[in-house]
């Protein structure tokens, strides 16, 4: 059961490591957004894509691990917060592990401003992108996606014509 623990704490470990490095990045794309810095952007989200990779992989590895502990236990912890795989573990094992619970909260939280920052970048270009595709067809709105996926009809003749 020992064993189980340090495992899961190096994996726990690993994974903030991999958040860490998944707001990095994510400071570094909302910048190239702002600076319209499309070769950087494109770079940030390759990085990005292979972080949430390596997060998936390691979210895996911990399922295993916890898995093992629970067998140990002869329990299920499938559905078990960090918080009670704490106290099951108890000892030293409980403060790291409740340590790093609070690191992991505030992690989630800053990865979530993050997101919504990045949403409001994207959203502000695609009003630039709008505003634009107005100012070279003379103001008039192109035909776009609606909701349910169909492309609604051109009011008049365009002058730029775009296609998806």
């Amino acid at each position: 059961m020992e064993d189980a623990r340090k495992t899961y704490i190096r994996v726990l470990e690993s994974l903030l490591a991999l958040h860490h490095d998944l707001i990095a990045v994510l400071e570094r794309e909302a910048d190239a957004m702002v600076r319209h810095d499309v070769g950087e952007i494109e770079k940030a989200v390759l990085e990005e894509e292979a972080l949430v990779e390596g997060i998936r992989a390691s979210e895996q590895k911990r399922q295993k691990v916890l898995a093992r502990m629970g067998r140990n236990l002869n329990t299920d912890l499938t559905r078990a917060t960090l918080r009670d795989i704490a106290e099951i573990s108890g000892g030293e094992y409980k403060g790291i592990m409740l340590r790093l619970r609070s690191e992991l909260q505030k992690v989630a939280e800053e990865l979530a401003k993050k997101n919504k920052l990045k949403m409001l970048l994207c959203e502000q270009s695609l009003a630039h992108v709008r505003m634009m595709l107005r100012f070279l067809t003379g103001n008039v709105e192109t035909g776009l996606y609606t909701s349910g996926g169909v492309i609604e009809e051109k009011s008049q003749q365009v002058i730029l014509d775009q296609k998806v």
